[in-house]
């Protein structure tokens, strides 16, 4: 009897020495403004945080004016071509003090003391960026309102900014390929390859080919990615009026897919391309063209897969995490660009995908290694058969002085076109003469 007697007294102690809190009001002002929008003038400042009001979306607006913890605030939407009286309520508003660290203090935005209102925008409000009118006010009673603000936005939509920003990153796309079309050639010396290529030029892996005319994976990667990228970036732009910043996550995401892609080319460079003089040499022999080896490979998706003919789990496993990943983008990052992130250890798997890419470029016999060692040979007996034309007064193959090394500049010429053939799969060329002066 004596402890129950206590307990008052013990609760009383107890929320004396609490402190204040920060509860809202235990009760909910109504309404202090209804219809009557044009009896009160608006005299708080009100900022909005982006260009572009986006309809169907949550926005921030700055109030500059101490926040009223007492008062209970309101939101207002209208727009002349919305029928009925304006839409939103306290429901559709969440206000507080903005903390002293927050961005829009340390940007300059706001002030401290100032009021962050955080407000859900009706997607009936939505148009192709025509004006609305945004009102936000306080009710600490039933008379008139303690604050009241008002500001003009052009307000977007998703049903205008998705397919303005899907048309456009098309049509860009469709503009590169067709910058990659007039690279090819259209003659009669065209190969199966390059007229297979013209025909599918829109084939995001034609477009990636590597230097060897084979599909590329870090290739295709970096176009991937950047075309998700781009059409968010653009999509977030059309939506709030600014330009998103990007997360670490996807600088790292871009950055994996081009380490990859330099470190896949310069093991080509080193291995599977012909040296700059012979190449350069076989190109005034007309035994390749301008695009080199790239003229017999057809790129293919299942180059994507593969490794010399075989099925590379490696390379599944990065497109399937790669996949993974940019669909997670594209669902996440609509609204979280700046902020999105992916675990540490898929960032791995992907950066570890890359680095077998690479190692197995590099541990993979070079097939031109021989072929290049045979070209300069050529090219040295070429030189021959110019330096003793230039002691004769008219140059004659059949000549005596040359015959030689005429003669052995067509049979090394024979043996070097044969290699040739069976390393590039390109037809075997029919120009075995030197040139002579």
């Amino acid at each position: 009897m004596r402890f129950r007697s206590l307990m008052p007294l013990l609760i009383l102690a107890m929320s004396a020495t609490a402190g204040p809190t920060n509860a809202a009001p235990a009760k909910a002002v109504g309404d202090c403004m209804g219809d009557n929008k044009f009896i009160y003038h608006a005299g708080t400042q009100l900022v909005p945080t982006t260009t572009f009001l986006a309809a169907g979306n949550t926005a921030n607006f700055i109030l500059k004016e101490q926040f009223k913890p007492d008062a209970t605030y309101y939101v207002k939407f209208d727009a002349h071509y919305l029928k009925g009286p304006p839409i939103g309520g306290r429901n559709a508003i969440s206000a507080s003090q903005i903390p002293d660290n927050h961005p829009y203090i340390t940007s300059g935005l706001a002030n401290k003391g100032d009021t962050l209102a955080s407000v859900s925008v009706p997607a009936a409000l939505g148009s192709h960026w025509m004006t609305g009118v945004i009102r936000i006010y306080a009710c600490e009673n039933d008379n008139a309102p303690s604050v009241n603000s008002i500001v003009k936005m052009y307000v977007s939509s998703t049903s205008w900014s998705t397919p303005i920003a899907l048309v456009t990153v098309i049509l860009l796309y469709v503009a590169a390929a067709f910058a990659f079309r007039t690279k090819l050639p259209t003659d009669g010396n065209a190969t199966l390859a390059e007229r297979r290529a013209r025909e599918r030029f829109l084939d995001p892996v034609i477009m990636t080919a590597g230097i060897d005319g084979r599909g590329s994976l870090a290739k295709l990667q970096i176009l991937f990615f950047s075309i998700i990228v781009f059409v968010l970036l653009l999509f977030i732009l059309l939506r709030t009026g600014e330009l998103s910043d990007l997360s670490q996550t996807i600088l790292l995401l871009l950055g994996i897919a081009a380490i990859g892609s330099t470190a896949a080319k310069g093991t080509d460079n080193r291995q599977n391309q012909l040296e700059f003089e012979n190449a350069n040499w076989l190109a005034q022999k007309n035994w390749i063209g301008v695009r080199g080896l790239a003229r017999t490979n057809e790129a293919k998706w299942s180059d994507i897969l593969t490794t010399d003919g075989e099925f590379d789990v490696y390379r599944y496993q990065s497109c399937i995490f790669s996949l993974i990943v940019g669909g997670a983008l594209l669902v996440v990052g609509v609204n979280q660009l700046a902020t999105f992130e992916i675990p540490a250890t898929l960032l791995g798997i992907l950066g570890l995908s890359q680095v077998v890419y690479v190692t197995g470029k590099l541990v993979s016999p070079p097939a031109l290694a021989d072929l290049n060692k045979s070209v300069k040979a050529l090219r040295e007996l070429e030189q021959a058969a110019q330096t003793a034309a230039a002691r004769v007064p008219t140059t004659n193959v059949n000549d005596p002085a040359i015959a030689a090394e005429v003669k052995r500049y067509r049979e090394a010429a024979v043996a070097t076109a044969a290699s040739f053939h069976a390393v590039t799969n390109l037809s075997r060329p029919t120009n075995l003469d030197p040139s002579l002066p």
